[in-house]
């Protein structure tokens, strides 16, 4: 039944789609590495101090971590860049085994961060008061570290999953066995070649596609989809309130006093408020966007392979490389998100600029303005 959904159709996208794949996914890791290093640059900056912007600031040394060890995958895998080198050696299959534990544990890093994100602005909007108290500095730091702490320990059953073996030469220059990814379908005659082989114990390998279908993918897309909807109607309740609070005064209050009211709501516009807290829920509901846009589809492929684990040898093959790209994207394009949407960012990406760059010597005026800037999130303009 498989090979009806998957051939030959699938095995012919990816025949085509490979040719391109890797120098595709190695512009997309130098952009992002490129981009990630600017985030935690700045975010990082003291005028940027504040619990959602160490988030983000983990967050990044995730995706730039993941992105920073893609590269010599792409290139050694998917590219003839590195055609002088022996990719069927011994050496060769270790960074590949290598590649396919560390990549999983920063993504999942990645993706924990982002509920982490998720609860923090939640807390904020429903319980402000405690804002303080349930979100500050310390628990934070917690929060990071155990993520970059038990994340590792959760991927731990693919590094049982996976065996490094070598083959006979005519069997890996036309790998038939499904369950085995040639580290190169090149080899020097003579010498031999290792592969990269799927454990042929079925009970190990049903755990870990629930594993990583289910805890590492699934539950966070549900988990994020239902914050992100109390989060929209939170936002629409305080605007209602809000809309209510100004009508009331209209009626209750003296000429004088509704300028005095138009006065102070002008300045909680420009530099506090309602309206900055807006603003930071909208940024961080466009973030959960795309992270549901990059990572639900896999999500749904994964669950599928853990009902079925006979599609893993037929269809998983055919797809695993558009799936590697969604996550590369996912991690890649956060700096875009933040420009678009944060003032702030951008003024302090600029004045960061300005100190570095030759002749930038002008920017000193730039950070001097900065430093009375009040201690703030990401997304406040």
């Amino acid at each position: 039944m498989a090979e009806a959904y998957c051939e030959p159709g699938g095995r012919h996208f990816q025949r085509v789609y490979v040719q391109a794949h890797g120098y595709i996914a190695l512009a997309l890791c130098l952009l992002g590495s490129a981009a990630n290093s600017v985030n935690i640059a700045v975010l990082s900056r003291r005028e940027m101090a504040s619990s959602t912007n160490s988030i983000l600031t983990g967050l990044a040394v995730a995706d730039l971590l993941v992105m920073l060890d893609y590269v010599p995958f792409a290139l050694h895998i998917y590219t003839r860049l590195g055609s002088a080198l022996n990719r069927n050696s011994y050496g060769w299959a270790v960074f590949v085994y290598f590649h396919s534990i560390f990549s999983q544990t920063f993504h999942t890093v990645s993706i924990w961060l982002t509920i982490t994100l998720a609860v923090w602005r939640y807390i904020a909007i429903k319980f402000p008061q405690k804002n303080k108290t349930l979100c500050d500095k310390r628990n934070t730091t917690i929060a990071i570290a155990m993520a970059y702490v038990v994340c590792p320990i959760l991927c731990l059953p693919i590094y049982f999953a996976m065996n490094i073996e070598e083959m006979p030469q005519p069997l890996a220059n036309h790998t038939s066995d499904a369950n085995a990814t040639s580290v190169n379908d090149t080899g020097v005659s003579g010498e031999p070649i290792y592969v990269i082989t799927m454990t042929n114990n079925k009970g190990l390998l049903t755990a870990i596609f629930w594993m990583y279908s289910v805890f590492i993918k699934l539950i966070p897309c549900v988990v994020l989809s239902i914050l992100s909807v109390c989060l929209i109607m939170k936002m629409k309740s305080s605007d209602r309130r809000r809309q209510k609070l100004l009508k009331k005064s209209a009626i209750t209050t003296n000429e004088g006093e509704k300028a005095r009211l138009n006065d102070e709501g002008g300045a909680k516009k420009g530099g506090g408020g309602g309206g900055r807290t807006d603003r930071t829920t909208r940024m961080l509901l466009a973030l959960l966007g795309l992270f549901l846009a990059t990572e639900l589809p896999q999500a749904l492929f994964g669950l599928l392979t853990a009902l079925a684990p006979h599609l893993f040898q037929v269809c998983y093959y055919s797809f695993g490389e558009v799936m590697d790209l969604m996550a590369l994207v996912g991690s890649a394009v956060n700096f875009v998100l933040y420009c678009s949407m944060s003032r702030q960012f951008r003024c302090t990406f600029e004045r960061l600029a300005l100190k570095l760059l030759p002749g930038g010597g002008g920017g000193g005026g730039g950070g001097a303005r900065g430093g009375a800037l009040p201690l703030t999130e990401v997304s406040r303009t």
